[in-house]
């Protein structure tokens, strides 16, 4: 198994230079409303409530950018010596900063409706309505996570060259049971912003429980992507690491480009849709992978 996809290992320590800095002057743009003077835009919102253009301060946008592309830079560029175990160690943080991020976002997600119900509210998913914290904190958690487990790993084994097993779902029923309900939501999402986008237009989707259908999807699509596969081995395994990667690169890709292109509440929706972007994308990319190779070993077979 060997690591694809990878930055040349002169860009590391820039990464570091980039994103330490970065997490003060993010904090201070954050917790203190901290703005670098005359740094900014006027832009015309979409929105009715303003008539005519806002000055939007770009600190915050800056910082995001900063932050993820030295994070990113860390966590994937080449080691001086790439083999076979660091391969491993990606492999291991990988799966770990994803399952912790979302193990976290369980956590938040029964927290809150605990609180909710607790206060004997009717609603009891009302809490979410501010969920503007969480989706700040998915923004760095995964890289976070996967560079502390990899440096960990990389630091703590004291020659020994082992990395421990991963261990996923059973193939029955969890497989089934993620697909059950991940499909069913994702068609019914995509309806929705297809009436929207063909019918009204105008982007208001409250009342059709969209909301609460993107706070659950995430779970679902990590109950089948962290399921077994029939017959799961080394090369399951590589396609599982490259897929997780790939889809770590295009979730912020995209989040990136929204950080340029979309501004005011546009990008606190484009964060909320982020809690759950990079499940999705490893979802679709393992699955699409795993179809095309069986057909290609199928075709193959009847060749022969």
């Amino acid at each position: 198994m060997k690591t694809r996809f990878l930055f040349p290992n002169w860009l590391k320590p820039i990464g570091w230079i980039l994103a330490l800095p970065d997490f003060v002057l993010g904090y201070m743009a954050i917790y203190r409303d901290y703005k670098i003077s005359g740094f900014g835009v006027s832009i015309w919102p979409r929105s009715p409530l303003f008539h005519g253009p806002v000055y939007q301060d770009l600190t915050k946008t800056l910082v995001l950018l900063l932050v993820i592309v030295g994070l990113f830079l860390v966590a994937f560029s080449k080691e001086k010596k790439e083999d076979e175990l660091t391969a491993r160690m990606r492999q291991n943080a990988l799966y770990w900063s994803v399952l912790i991020n979302y193990l976290a976002y369980l956590v938040w997600l029964m927290v809150t409706i605990a609180m909710e119900l607790l206060r004997l509210d009717k609603d009891p998913l009302g809490g979410f309505a501010d969920i503007l914290g969480m989706s700040i904190y998915n923004l760095f958690t995964p890289l976070l996570i996967f560079i502390a487990r990899y440096y960990y790993l990389r630091y703590s084994k004291n020659g020994e060259y082992i990395v421990g097993k991963l261990y996923y779902l059973p193939e029955k029923p969890y497989k089934f049971i993620g697909k059950l309900i991940s499909i069913p939501l994702l068609g019914v999402i995509l309806f929705l912003f297809i009436v929207n986008w063909f019918g009204r237009g105008n982007g208001d989707l409250s009342g059709t429980g969209l909301d609460i259908m993107l706070l659950f999807l995430p779970l679902s699509l990590l109950v089948w992507g962290y399921s077994r596969q029939k017959n799961e081995d080394e090369f399951i395994s590589t396609l599982r690491l490259e897929s997780m990667q790939l889809a770590v690169y295009v979730n912020y890709a995209v989040l990136l480009l929204a950080n340029f292109f979309f501004f005011f509440t546009d990008f606190m929706v484009v964060m909320f849709f982020n809690l759950g972007t990079i499940a999705f994308f490893f979802v679709l990319r393992f699955n699409y992978i795993l179809w095309k190779y069986n057909n290609d070993h199928l075709k193959g077979n009847l060749a022969i």
